[in-house]
């Protein structure tokens, strides 16, 4: 039995670098264990589709762009998530962004979802905070048939990608158009086009009765009814056409021709912009950023319709030019020029003007973006984009 235990002093000296080893490895596994448990603790890094309304979330993003706007927020940032999608966010405590270097990823503390389509996520003032941090393993975005019920997607993943404008008439009695105040305008125009394909739908005012917009906006709702979980892609850059869109089926809805409720069509859809990409390129307009990716980007010119009447006949009585036009003279349409002219058709007062050459140029006009968007969309710009869910991001002015 002495054999098979040795001496305890004998065994420990002659294994000294075992006994240091075991000491050493104990050590070890203890604060791996203490890292861990740490690790566990610690609230988790998620891509920026689970952030919620609400709750204050952890998102890793790289920024990719800081922008100073103090009417919208006092910074926004372009920034891409580790799904790459590319999002914007409103960054509200302007203490923070001074130090943010562009490429740099940053663990974002205190995330929340935009309650606006301005951005997509917002800082919360109260609990937000911005640290550097090392680049992390990149994730791939999930399919769509994968998400339940999301509140943001890429727009490569989302079931159809639709360009719509939106083209207001100045309410009577009023004297410019307030998106914020929905009794200052009308629909005049809403366009629709499927961004990969070539066929467009254009639905335009034809008399100046409130019911003309009613059924214009009913035509809509069908449309849109039929779009379940797509997202639109507008641009935003003068005015929201979704914003517009749906402050005016708002106020259409519980009428003779507009169900209770119509607005539930644009809430189930996504949302996607093109300014977005002037923003992430730096570009003062979307038409500066379309140049660079050598995108068409046509104006509507007057000369290329006969509507029988001469532009000088109303430009004359503008106090200041547009900074779009070189002089009077100059054929390219702008929205002053459709605000006139689409009174002049629905009203039918001037017998000088030629209808069916008219309805042909303001029809032109309304859906002239449609072909923009559909160039940025085929260039590829608007891939990986953020589009959230239209939902809750609509203040309401009834």
């Amino acid at each position: 039995m002495t054999a098979i235990y040795p001496d305890h002093n004998a065994w420990f000296g002659s294994l000294p670098t075992t006994r240091f080893s075991g000491v050493s490895l104990t050590c070890s596994l203890f604060f791996l264990l203490q890292s861990i448990v740490a690790k566990m603790d610690e609230p988790q890094v998620i891509p920026s589709r689970k952030v919620l309304g609400e709750s204050d979330s952890i998102v890793a993003l790289q920024v990719n762009r800081v922008t100073d706007d103090s009417v919208k927020s006092p910074h926004t940032l372009y920034c891409t998530d580790i799904e790459g999608t590319k999002l914007r966010v409103a960054l509200q405590d302007s203490s923070i962004s001074p130090g943010l270097e562009t490429g740099q990823w940053y663990r974002f503390d205190g995330v929340i979802r935009s309650q606006t389509l301005e951005t997509e996520l917002r800082v919360a003032p109260e609990t937000g905070s911005v640290e550097p941090i090392d680049a992390p393993r990149m994730q791939s975005f999930p399919p769509l048939s994968e998400l339940e019920d999301p509140g943001l997607i890429q727009t490569d993943t989302s079931s159809e990608i639709i360009a719509v404008t939106v083209q207001p008439r100045i309410a009577d009695g009023a004297t410019g158009v307030r998106v914020g105040d929905p009794e200052t305008f009308e629909i005049g125009a809403v366009c629709f086009a499927h961004c990969l394909q070539a066929d467009e739908t254009v639905y335009h005012r034809e008399e100046s009765e409130l019911r003309d917009e009613h059924l214009l906006l009913r035509h809509v709702f069908e449309d849109l009814s039929d779009l379940d979980g797509a997202t639109l892609v507008t641009d935003e850059t003068d005015y929201s056409p979704i914003e517009m869109l749906y402050q005016r089926l708002a106020l259409a809805a519980d009428g003779e021709i507009i169900d209770s409720g119509a607005t539930h069509v644009l809430d189930d859809c996504f949302h996607a912009s093109i300014d977005r990409i002037a923003g992430r390129r730096e570009s003062e307009t979307v038409m500066g950023a379309a140049q660079k990716l050598d995108i068409a980007a046509n104006p509507v010119s007057l000369d290329s319709h006969n509507i029988g009447i001469n532009l000088a006949d109303w430009r004359g009585e503008w106090k200041e030019l547009p900074e779009t036009l070189s002089t009077v003279s100059d054929p390219r349409m702008v929205d002053r020029d459709y605000a006139t002219l689409v009174e002049r058709y629905v009203g039918a007062e001037d017998e000088s003007a030629d209808s069916s050459q008219l309805a042909q140029c303001l029809k032109a006009y309304a859906s002239a973006d449609l072909e923009l968007i559909r160039g940025f969309a085929a260039h590829g710009s608007l891939d990986q984009l953020g589009c959230p869910r239209i939902a809750g991001r609509i203040p309401h002015h009834t």
